[in-house]
């Protein structure tokens, strides 16, 4: 069976980066992992929300760093997606962590970018400190100077860098940051990246894999693949079917 991370939470089934979300996947077997988007608030708080807007996912305006963590747990972010999440709202890094800790693995997506959030590497590693939870929490970001800043502060989590797009000098790229996993889109998968990353031990990671088509690609490069989902169910059904 395919290693399974629930992205987002079990987004394909509550709205994403909720509690109602990660509750799903981790009341679920078959998910080995759960992805989770950062950002920090006015005040300095670790809030768990993808974009850097509230529009989309709340009932909100304007930029998640211009609000304070009590101010953004205010907003809905569940009615969005169907009126009876009505009162999910954003949480807190530190409420995930409490949540999750040993049941499942957690891959942090620092949204970082050049800096933007000052001091979030130190406020993510101190809350994975204090919790015990440096061996259960596995750090991504696509802003690399932000994982190389994460090892700085603590060697012993684990990092991983993230691409949209076709990454040159892989080997050079993964020793730079000192990583144990790196993460690509589906579609920029190709045998060379397979081939060059799996010998050096590293986790190969594939985002956002949802239909059954792109799973059988994936499974003719590689039978060793982190698979990221919105839809665990169906991932599970098709590779039922298939034997995988």
């Amino acid at each position: 069976m395919r290693r399974l991370v629930a992205h987002r939470g079990w987004s394909g089934r509550a709205p994403e980066n909720t509690m109602a979300a990660f509750m799903m996947a981790l009341g679920n077997d078959t998910v080995e992992a759960i992805e989770l988007d950062v950002h920090l608030s006015k005040d300095g708080v670790p809030v768990v929300i993808h974009d850097f807007t509230l529009e989309r996912t709340t009932d909100g305006s304007g930029l998640v760093g211009d609000y304070t963590v009590e101010e953004l747990q205010q907003l809905d972010a569940g009615c969005w997606f169907n009126g009876r999440f009505a009162y999910e709202r954003i949480p807190t890094l530190e409420d995930v962590l409490l949540l999750a800790k040993g049941r499942k693995r957690l891959l942090v997506e620092l949204k970082q970018k050049a800096g933007y959030y000052n001091g979030l590497e130190e406020k993510v590693v101190e809350l994975i400190r204090r919790h015990g939870m440096t061996e259960e929490v596995l750090i991504i970001s696509f802003d690399h100077i932000s994982l190389q800043q994460v090892k700085a502060l603590d060697p012993s989590i684990a990092v991983g860098p993230i691409f949209l797009g076709w990454p040159t000098l892989i080997v050079e790229q993964i020793r730079q940051v000192g990583a144990s996993y790196i993460g690509i889109h589906n579609e920029f998968l190709s045998k060379e990246l397979v081939d060059a990353v799996q010998p050096l031990g590293i986790e190969l990671g594939v985002w956002t894999v949802d239909t059954a088509e792109d799973l059988e690609r994936l499974n003719r490069l590689s039978d060793s693949l982190v698979i990221t989902t919105n839809f665990p169910e169906r991932l599970v059904t098709q590779q039922e079917k298939v034997g995988v």
